[in-house]
């Protein structure tokens, strides 16, 4: 069936409980007005007969009574009355039988009630100054109630017929639009699934269907950049990034010496690490932390260079220019320790310990590799230097080369780590890299949180305003 039957009919169906609902509503509200309108109109014609009869039942005139009492019954067909006169005397009027509650009355007040447990039957009492007349009770049969109910749900079947047909059609040329808006998002869909990134959907209105294509066209584009992106650099890399230079048609051979600040942060109990996880979520656990780590660093106006197995490398001032590389770096740095300290906290067991070493100065940037695995990238002193810095960290300090601080500007101190063997055999003067202002505190916690909450699934989708 289709989604426009369907819709169609579920409609038909809404509409007919709806009218049953109303139906039912409707009739009982209509009884209970025709119950009181025939109840008041009873009272209020016995009342005139009773005044009608007392001049007469005081001369006791039975003839000028019966007259009037016949009379009366001519203009209320199908009544039956009966009469007690003060002295016990009875006369019936009309083809019913009287029943015995009836019959019973006497010595009523001068008000019309309705007899208990008798439809239709009504007494009042006949009083002249006080004086007992007698008693007269009336049948009023009334018009029957059942064809004015019939012809009440009658009316309101055919309306909910007619609302429904009209609902139904409506529903059904309205589907028919949306329907056309999603076979138009299903063709785009295959079309993107066959390697076509130059699809775009015509945006017609600003509702929902609206924001969709336009969210759909954004997809693709990104996606379709991506695909130039690889084809220009051999993996992805942030557009904001690479945009001057993809639009520049930059060569692939180019190459120029600058000055950047290199983050090198590297798992110091890899090893540890890799035996004691589960080999069927080792590389989606370390995707997951590096995806985090990459975060912090974009953050910071930085960008991931290099993440091979145990080990990041990130650099800022390049490919673009970047004002206090050296500082955004060193906060950078700051907010990775403290990231790699929270995720220590969230496991139990096979914790990951990470280092981070920081080093300035001169490197070459170029595209290194053949074919499509061409990289823009960096090599020099410095990236050595950050690697070898990060294995004399102990997890929880950035560790760079004594000098240093005269490059960070203001907002951090050092604590001295005097002289480092590493790994290459050199002797270094160290330092650990500490906030010193309030300020870079609130700002690595910021951005720390940021990542996490980033990294975290979203159950909600946030519409954005376009």
């Amino acid at each position: 069936m289709s989604l426009r039957m369907l819709w169609s009919i579920l409609t038909v169906f809404l509409v007919a409980m709806v009218a049953v609902v109303m139906m039912v509503s409707i009739a009982h509200i209509e009884k209970k007005a025709w119950n009181e309108s025939e109840d008041q109109q009873a009272k209020l014609l016995l009342t005139l007969l009773s005044d009608e009869l007392k001049m007469p039942m005081v001369a006791v005139s039975n003839p000028e009574v019966n007259s009037l009492i016949r009379m009366f019954m001519k203009q209320a067909s199908g009544s039956s009355i009966f009469l007690r006169w003060a002295n016990g005397e009875t006369e019936t009027f009309g083809g019913n039988n009287i029943p015995a509650a009836v019959e019973a009355l006497s010595k009523l007040p001068a008000t019309a009630i309705q007899v208990q447990g008798q439809d239709k039957w009504y007494a009042t009492g006949i009083n002249y100054n006080n004086t007992q007349l007698g008693t007269i009770a009336v049948l009023f049969p009334g018009k029957s109630w059942r064809d004015n109910d019939l012809q009440i749900k009658l009316d309101l079947t055919i309306t909910a017929a007619i609302i429904a047909l009209i609902a139904s059609l409506l529903v059904y040329g309205l589907s028919g639009r949306m329907v056309k808006q999603l076979r138009l998002l299903a063709m785009a869909s295959k079309r993107v699934g066959d390697g076509d990134f130059s699809v775009q959907i015509p945006i017609q209105s600003s509702n929902e269907f609206g924001k969709s294509f336009h969210q759909f066209n954004k997809m693709v584009s990104k996606l379709e950049h991506r695909e130039k992106v690889f084809d220009l650099y051999g993996r992805y890399q942030r557009p904001s990034l690479v945009s001057d230079e993809y639009d520049r048609n930059t060569k692939l051979d180019s190459h120029n010496e600058r000055d950047v600040t290199v983050l090198a942060l590297e798992m110091i109990n890899f090893d540890t690490f890799i035996q004691g996880c589960n080999q069927k979520s080792v590389i989606a656990d370390l995707n997951r932390v590096f995806a985090l780590f990459q975060q912090i660093v974009q953050e910071f106006d930085g960008h991931v260079d290099q993440i091979t197995g145990n080990r990041l490398l990130a650099v800022f001032n390049h490919p673009f220019d970047l004002k206090s590389h050296e500082n955004q770096a060193a906060k950078a740095g700051l907010a990775l320790i403290q990231a790699s300290e929270d995720l220590q906290k969230s496991v139990d067991k096979n914790k990951m310990v990470f280092a981070v070493g920081l080093a300035i100065g001169e490197v070459v940037v170029g595209h290194f590799g053949v074919g499509r695995r061409k990289e823009l990238t960096i090599v020099g002193a410095p990236v050595a230097l950050a690697m070898e810095l990060a294995r004399v960290g102990d997890g929880q300090s950035l560790t760079a080369q004594y000098g240093t601080m005269l490059s960070l500007g203001h907002g951090f101190k050092q604590k001295d780590l005097g002289q480092q063997s590493l790994l290459n055999g050199t002797e270094m003067r160290c330092i650990e890299i500490l906030p010193g202002e309030a300020y870079v505190n609130q700002e690595v916690d910021e951005v720390v949180g940021k990542a996490f909450k980033r990294s975290e699934p979203e159950d909600l989708y946030e519409d954005e305003g376009w």
